[in-house]
């Protein structure tokens, strides 16, 4: 991560440890919106162009999971408009619906100028969907569970599972992960000036996100203490009990992929996601024992 982005990042997360978290988070919202059409592909394409046809499928493959990611999410935040608790809520989660639009609207002119796909989002997602891979669309499918439970209960604990699913541990620990290694493979096979400028934007209005989920955490940890203290630590054993199994039974036919597209393998993948999930965790105030230090 660049030092800008650090920067950024404790900012966000400095947001959602303020007395009024959702507020400052609007108001970040607000002082920086962008534009995905203002930015320069063209180095990228050129650079893109001059790759050995192995390192371009390896691009696109992980291109495919950052679509995939950012078009399922865009789709699985309805439920939680209809299901949001309150007022402040709400207006958190709307905004995030615009921005997981922008990011998808950035991904398809990274397609379209980069990678030279025609056809809009249908040819997009057909050609995203042909290299969905076994690991993806196992996590798609727990997060989905959890989060279209929210259409058929939108009780406090289901509405803090899917915060938690969906904010904490697919944005704030999957996707954290996953940008730095997707970041640090472009710049080493070549100069996407372009590419890296979008994704910094999509990884600050990301961690906003990620304060949207720890903020609501924190307030349900404030308001009803050890009672969510509870579904969280249920929340994010099931998580790592699943990322366990995905990392035994399914990663290891696809490490020379995974390596070649990550420049890691899956154990070191897995590792940096749930140091990022205990970095989520502290900032709502557990302890490295699972411990709520209410």
């Amino acid at each position: 991560m660049s030092g800008e982005s650090r920067q950024e990042t404790a900012e966000i997360q400095a947001l959602a440890e303020r007395p009024r978290p959702f507020a400052a988070l609007y108001e970040h919202w607000e002082r920086h919106h962008w534009s995905p059409f203002t930015t320069d592909f063209s180095v990228d394409a050129a650079s893109f162009a001059a790759l050995d046809e192995t390192t371009q499928n390896g691009l696109t493959w992980i291109f495919a999971h950052r679509f995939q990611a950012e078009y399922n999410v865009a789709a699985l935040l309805a439920p939680f408009l209809l299901a949001a608790p309150d007022y402040d809520v709400q207006l958190l989660l709307a905004t995030q619906v615009a921005d997981e639009h922008r990011h998808i609207e950035s991904v398809l002119r990274v397609y379209a100028e980069v990678f030279g796909v025609e056809g809009g989002i249908d040819a997009v997602k057909a050609l995203s969907d042909a290299q969905l891979d076994p690991i993806a669309e196992t996590l798609y499918d727990a997060l989905d569970g959890v989060v279209r439970q929210l259409e058929r209960s939108r009780d406090a604990d289901s509405f803090l599972r899917a915060i938690l699913a969906y904010h904490v541990i697919a944005e704030g620990s999957i996707g954290r992960a996953n940008q730095d290694f997707v970041a640090a493979q472009f710049r080493r096979v070549g100069e996407f000036p372009g590419l890296l400028h979008v994704q910094r934007l999509a990884v600050r209005d990301e961690v906003r996100h990620i304060g949207i989920g720890v903020s609501y955490a924190r307030r349900c940890l404030s308001r009803e203490g050890e009672r969510a203290a509870g579904v969280i630590r249920d929340t994010v054993e099931a998580f790592q009990a699943l990322g366990d199994a995905v990392l035994e039974n399914v990663a290891a036919p696809m490490l020379p992929d995974i390596v070649a597209a990550y420049g890691a393998e899956p154990a070191v993948v897995w590792g940096e996601v749930r140091r990022q999930l205990e970095l989520r965790l502290r900032s709502m105030g557990f302890g490295a024992n699972g411990r709520w230090r209410g």
